[in-house]
Order: structure tokens, then sequence, then C-alpha cells
């Protein structure tokens, strides 16, 4: 997408990203608190896209050590913005922040009936290893996917 640019989140971005993750997921979003603790984290990497100045979108993981895996708690792009080559441009600069501190093994879950971002997850070589029972909430299964960087 023309004019985007992805850069690191700051705590001055919170309201925003919150706003963004109630948008998009409004019965599983994660408290603003939540939130700004991922931001703050030294072993999270927290990215967001922006058009012009306008943030649009974001992912976040968290770097598990010492184990060498990096785990994404979540990746939001706002409605207007999707199936725009976004949610692939985050996945793969939070990838690459992984690859150079070292991070072996990506980690997430998705929403069993999210086939957007499950399409997105395989065509970056994620595979299930798990389903999730009622992860989500009551007859809302999450399917667990990984992926080697190595």
């Amino acid at each position: 997408m023309d004019g985007l640019v992805i850069e690191r989140a700051k705590k001055e971005d919170l309201n925003t990203l919150y706003q963004i993750e109630k948008e998009c997921f409004p019965q599983n979003s994660f408290p603003k608190p939540f939130l700004k603790f991922l931001i703050i984290q030294h072993n999270s990497v927290f990215l967001k896209a922006k058009i012009r100045d306008e943030v649009i979108g974001f992912i976040v993981g968290i770097i598990q050590v010492p184990y060498s895996v990096g785990r994404i708690y979540s990746l939001d792009v706002k409605p207007d913005f999707r199936r725009k080559g976004v949610a692939a441009s985050l996945l793969q600069a939070l990838e690459n922040e992984f690859k150079q501190k070292g991070v072996n093994v990506s980690l997430l879950e998705v929403d069993a009936t999210n086939t957007a971002a499950l399409n997105l997850y395989q065509k970056f070589s994620y595979r299930p290893i798990r389903v999730l029972k009622n992860y989500y909430g009551k007859q809302r299964d999450g399917i667990k996917m990984t992926k080697n960087l190595i």
C-alpha cells in the first residue's frame, strides 16, 4: 500500500491503539492497561502501521526468553484498510524483528472462524498445531499455529 509506514508504537499511541483493538475485536479486546504493559515491556515488539499521520493498524508480540520463541498477541487493521496488504506488512515486519532478536519460532492463536486471518497466516507458512476448545468463549474455538523462523 502506497505511503504505508511501519514503526514502533509509543505510549502516546495507547488511546488510538486501544480504539483500534476495540473496533477489531469488540468482544475479546485486550484491556487498555494490558496494551500499555505490552508497549513498555522490554521484550515486546509493538509496531504500528500509519498512512500519513493516521494509525491504521498494529501488531504486537512478546519474545519469551530464554526459549527463543516469539508469541504474537494481536494483529489489528482498521476495517477500511483491510485486504490492502497492511496486515501482511505488519506480520513481515514483526517476523523480521523476531529474527533479528534471535527468535527461532513464532506462535499465535487465531479464532477458528476468522478465515481471513487463517488464510494470511497460512500464506506466511504458519501451520496449525492444536485446536483450543472454547478459547474465545463458549463454542468459539481457537487454533494454535506455529512457524519456524530459521
